[in-house]
């Protein structure tokens, strides 16, 4: 049977035309994948340039719609990110592709579509109010508090004591569907919850069975209760889609109909409920009706804060893992070195440096514990002097980027984290977040990166529908400005109009002035909707820690970021630089977890003399992915410091062919 879609030369030469540069063509590990549109899994090595790749391939599907029988493609990404950025690319050249039967999207949005928003629907008549984890838990605080019918007030005590005994497992348990039957576990992909009464005093005495049971079902049907009320953690809506498919076990034949093709990108980052998801859906034991391709590298699992070491991508078997080997990225020196850290080397695995523009060393800067401070500042000297020597071309793209795994290990100079390099590391605590527990901190931290009043006006509206939250109206900020035009059109003006005099001036660090202002709206803000200010009052008038550090004017040098010799070095962990390309990249070791070795290079100490990594040590592992990651962003400079003692006692045989090694 022919296949459906049939890549020919001049599709591949199209595509080249709108992703790559003048004069670039596709090579032929790249034009391999692009012409195939079977179930396969591609292992791509960094700076492979595999979202192109994939991109190539949806611009020529997007040719080839609509498919026979009207059926769709369906794309997935782990983050909004990257989907924005496939539809910023692409978006223009394909308007069948991204409309009606298509879709693209995360895989929380593809869930809540498809499942679990359908069997809400079914089971309770209604859409969710919301899924959304911040209005989740502002409900278990609202609720928590509340008595719960069919239970008496002992059995109510227990429980409640139990969960204030068990720090945080309030927010994190869920239901699970087993047995025909729900229970609750302590957290998604997690066991069940063993009831145990807290230890108190000398005569302790364990709650009996029937009084475990009993805080069982209390925690059951507090859950249930918030679901009733159409209140979603991100995590709920994989119980939903579970029990859905397990009660109409025809979805699962409806989806893969509906979608003929498949693909996932950054599978390495899925969590393992999503995979098992996605596999039972779409792959279906191999019995599936839908074409279903799973793109990624496994080396790179470090998501989300985390080091995954569980193995939840198992590769195809029968000839259905490809590769693609060679790294734009990466010069033949640098790719040499992370291809010894790979911890998965699935297929054909191996990691070629093609990019030609510059080769040099990786070096080595062999700092003391009396001069690290200078570490920075001799990369900085290292960059300069290639730029002068033309070994680094100066371009509006470039970026140099100084990383490490730890932050910060406090008072303790045996125990090193990014910190005790830079001093003045700014950490998340003080960046912009979504979700904020006082008004002024709505007003403080936005980003103050971007050029536009847009992400001030973005945290004006967040403040203002968490107000509403607090006093049970529940909007997303579409919603309340749509409804404000429809139904308040003088009302929705004067929001329009006070939302820009608020942004403008929060950027002209007027806070004290904006806060007041905001503070007084609020009252008729809320008369709109019939309510008071009850609920949100301790929000709104209570002050954060934070304020005064944040009412002066911002200050001209940028957080974590220096600028020692005319360009800009930015200082930030590993985890945040995931995906990213640098033109120089220097990677500091990092004290991380107690043991025999503790910092990456004396647990990678033989990775660094070019040999393949292999040892089974949980941290070594975790180590080595860090260091994958780390090592490879860089185009044309990778440096990594060592302190002298690690150096003298694990590195001093390394392979000076192969490293620059500059002693500070």
């Amino acid at each position: 049977m022919l296949p459906e879609i049939n890549v020919l030369e001049e599709d591949i030469k199209y595509a080249e035309s709108i992703l790559l540069p003048g004069g670039k063509v596709f090579d032929d590990e790249r034009r391999e994948f692009i012409k195939n549109f079977e179930t396969i899994d591609l292992q791509a090595v960094p700076g492979s340039g595999k979202t192109t790749a994939l991109l190539a391939k949806l611009l020529i599907l997007e040719t080839r719609l609509p498919l026979l029988n009207n059926r769709g493609v369906l794309i997935l990404s782990h983050t909004n990110t990257a989907v924005d950025e496939i539809k910023e690319k692409i978006g223009k050249h394909c308007p069948k592709l991204f409309s009606y039967p298509n879709f693209i999207g995360t895989i929380q949005s593809f869930v809540d579509q498809f499942l679990a928003i359908p069997y809400y629907q079914t089971k309770y008549k209604n859409r969710p109010y919301r899924i959304d984890n911040e209005i989740y838990n502002e409900t278990v605080d609202k609720l928590f508090s509340a008595h719960l019918k069919g239970f008496n007030l002992q059995e109510s005590k227990n429980a409640k004591y139990f969960i204030r005994s068990n720090e945080g497992i309030i927010y994190k348990y869920r239901l699970s569907f087993a047995d025909n039957k729900l229970d609750i576990i302590s957290a998604l992909n997690k066991n069940s919850v063993n009831v145990v009464k807290p230890r108190r005093g000398k005569d302790w005495q364990d709650f009996t069975q029937h009084e475990k049971d009993r805080v069982i079902k209390w925690m059951v049907s507090f859950k249930l209760k918030i679901l009733l009320k159409g209140i979603l953690h991100f995590d709920d809506a994989y119980f939903l889609s579970e029990i859905y498919l397990k009660r109409f076990p025809k979805i699962k034949m409806i989806l893969q109909k509906r979608f003929k093709y498949i693909f996932v990108d950054e599978m390495q980052d899925v969590d393992i409920h999503q995979y098992d998801l996605l596999e039972k859906i779409f792959y279906d034991n191999d019995n599936s009706l839908s074409n279903y391709q799973r793109i990624g590298d496994k080396n790179q699992a470090i998501y989300n804060g985390d080091v995954g070491l569980d193995e939840i991508w198992i590769f195809r078997d029968n000839g259905r893992t490809k590769n693609i080997n060679g790294s734009q990225r990466l010069s033949q020196n640098i790719a040499e070195l992370v291809d010894c850290l790979a911890l998965s080397r699935d297929g054909n695995f191996k990691i070629e440096g093609k990019n030609e523009n510059c080769n040099l060393k990786p070096h080595l800067i062999v700092y003391s514990l009396e001069n690290i401070k200078n570490v920075i500042p001799k990369f900085s000297e290292i960059i300069y002097n290639y730029i002068a020597s033309g070994d680094i071309e100066i371009t509006q793209k470039n970026k140099y980027k100084v990383i490490g795994w730890s932050r910060d290990k406090i008072n303790d100079i045996n125990k090193l984290g990014i910190k005790d390099y830079y001093e003045e590391l700014i950490t998340n605590t003080s960046k912009q977040k979504i979700d904020y527990e006082n008004l002024d901190s709505y007003l403080i931290f936005f980003d103050k990166d971007k050029r536009t009043l847009e992400p001030v006006r973005k945290n004006i509206l967040n403040a203002l529908i968490k107000i509403l939250r607090f006093e049970d109206i529940y909007f997303s900020k579409r919603e309340l400005l749509d409804y404000l035009e429809t139904t308040h059109a003088e009302k929705y003006i004067d929001l329009k109009r006070n939302l820009y005099l608020w942004s403008i001036n929060l950027v002209r660090n007027k806070f004290e002035e904006v806060y007041l202002s905001v503070k007084s709206y609020v009252p008729d803000f809320l008369y709109i909707f019939g309510k008071n200010i009850n609920e949100s009052s301790s929000f709104i008038n209570t002050a954060s820690s934070t304020q005064q550090i944040f009412v002066a004017p911002t200050p001209v040098k940028n957080p974590n970021q220096e600028n020692f010799h005319g360009f800009d070095i930015n200082i930030s962990t590993i985890h945040s630089v995931k995906g990213e390309t640098h033109t120089a990249t220097l990677y500091l070791e990092t004290y991380y977890q107690n043991g025999n070795d503790n910092y990456e290079t004396q647990r990678l100490s033989d990775q660094f003399k070019f040999a393949n990594f292999c040892k089974t040590k949980k941290y070594h592992k975790q180590s080595t992915k860090m260091a994958y990651v780390g090592f490879s962003r860089p185009t044309h400079l990778l440096c990594v410091a060592v302190c002298k003692t690690r150096f003298d006692s694990h590195l001093r045989d390394i392979n000076a062919d192969k490293w620059n090694i500059i002693e500070i």
